[in-house]
């Protein structure tokens, strides 16, 4: 089993970019503990069932056509397989579209105290970069490990600190962890690694704009990071283009520039033991996670109250300071009605689940759920400002019109380490996640295969695939 106590000084330490460099190059997936495995396997299934559940968007198939155009005199690159679907495409461009796929539909992974979505950025890297490099099924799963080791870690430093000047840390983060999965599927030694992540932390960049201005740019900034870490990679590999070494930490560097933390010293990180992908999130809703709190309080009020839609005066939310971006957002759009408390939290109400049917152009446009959704409050609760980003609470109470209150407090999130989604509801949500794409029983089939770890290969996981689509 990998030293736990080595863990601990990864991002905490004077030199955190060779720290993490270290790791990512040596980590093995066998000598993790059965539960990390276990872990790490819930990231990858789900993960790659976002891929594939938001291949039917029309974002990913004009992306995809756009590529496929740009891909029209190269036929002898195109060897990488779309998980899901019937395209072929080279390395980078498969990586951009499974990103872009994965985080289209909002029911991607993250990790709260850095304000990230690994698996976004991470998966479709491991799947495009070891299908090409024809890595075994032990070296891609390490190679996961690794990538979410390096973007978690560097995002808890950021986070809020990016989030206050404007940049996202799934994007800026999330280039450093894609760089160091594709290194290691590469097998290239800590050092390439390490100049590898200075590559790819010169293409760190994302902004927050999409919330004030709208549009859908959030959903291809995983596939930015994703493209531009295996560019990095393949380029620390080559050895010419050389990555400055200690990017993180340094003058101008990652935590200077995107986090405002001008003299790094180790008592700056975190000290944590747990990976990165253990300390990570699987969602239950698809929508943004910083309402799910919400969704669960509201739920279960809704359930133990026997609350009618009808019966409801008024919705108050308690949240936390980074959640208000989210407090006052229509819903106009799916993209933007995913990301918006008082559309969802009206949603559960008079739906009593919160899942993809829910933000069908029927519903967007349903008056009765318009009407509920404008008597949604949100405001900065102490309590919840307090323990945020240790836990990631709500706190809800709905006013009914006879007068009568009812109060519910979550500290915890489904879906969060400490409040897990069981295996056989993870289980359905990638067969739903498979829905028009592979039946019931064969994408059950194919998740336990990859629990039992009976794939020898990326390529064998991923043709495995593609014959029972």
């Amino acid at each position: 089993m990998q030293d736990k106590i080595s863990r601990q000084s990864l991002i905490n330490s004077d030199r955190p970019t060779a720290s993490l460099a270290n790791f990512a190059s040596s980590v093995k997936f066998s000598g993790l503990s059965d539960d990390e495995r276990k872990q790490t396997t819930h990231h990858f299934l789900d993960t790659v069932g976002a891929c594939v559940a938001g291949l039917d968007q029309p974002i990913v198939k004009s992306i995809a056509q756009l590529l496929q155009d740009f891909d029209s005199n190269e036929k002898q690159n195109l060897a990488i397989p779309v998980v899901g679907s019937p395209w072929c495409t080279n390395v980078h461009s498969a990586a951009y579209l499974m990103a872009i796929s994965c985080h289209a539909i909002e029911v991607d992974d993250g990790n709260r105290e850095g304000s990230i979505h690994p698996g976004a950025t991470v998966i479709p890297t491991a799947l495009a970069m070891g299908y090409y490099c024809d890595s075994d099924f032990e070296t891609l799963m390490a190679a996961v490990v690794a990538g979410y080791e390096v973007a978690v870690s560097v995002a808890e430093v950021l986070h809020p600190h990016a989030g206050k000047r404007g940049f996202q840390t799934t994007p800026v983060a999330g280039v450093l962890g894609a760089a160091a999965c594709a290194s290691r599927l590469l097998k290239l030694n800590p050092e390439q690694m390490e100049s590898a992540i200075g590559i790819a932390a010169s293409s760190s960049a994302g902004i927050f704009a999409y919330l004030t201005g709208g549009g859908n740019i959030k959903k291809l900034h995983p596939g930015h990071a994703a493209r531009e870490g295996i560019w990095a990679a393949l380029l620390a590999q080559q050895g010419v283009v050389q990555g400055p070494m200690g990017v993180l930490e340094s003058k101008a560097g990652i935590f200077q520039a995107f986090g405002g933390i001008e003299d790094w010293h180790h008592g700056n990180g975190a000290s944590r033991t747990e990976l990165a992908v253990v300390r990570s999130y699987l969602k239950p809703y698809p929508c943004c996670r910083h309402i799910h709190p919400a969704i669960d309080a509201a739920l279960e009020l809704r359930l133990r109250n026997d609350i009618t839609p009808d019966q409801i005066k008024c919705i108050e939310v308690g949240t936390y300071e980074a959640a208000m971006p989210h407090a006052k957002l229509g819903w106009e759009s799916l993209n933007i009605a995913q990301l918006s408390f008082p559309f969802v939290m009206a949603v559960a109400m008079h739906k009593g689940n919160v899942n993809l049917s829910c933000f069908s152009s029927t519903a967007l446009c349903d008056p009765n759920i318009a009407q509920l959704a404008k008597k949604v409050k949100v405001s900065i609760d102490d309590e919840c400002q307090l323990n945020y980003p240790l836990h990631g609470p709500a706190r809800v109470r709905i006013i009914l019109n006879n007068g009568t209150e009812h109060h519910q407090y979550i500290s915890e999130p489904l879906g969060s380490p400490d409040m897990p989604i069981s295996d056989l509801k993870l289980i359905e949500k990638f067969q739903t996640s498979m829905e028009n794409k592979l039946p019931a029983s064969k994408a059950a089939a194919w998740a336990t295969q990859l629990y039992q770890a009976k794939f020898k290969s990326a390529r064998t996981m991923i043709d495995a695939f593609t014959l029972v689509s």
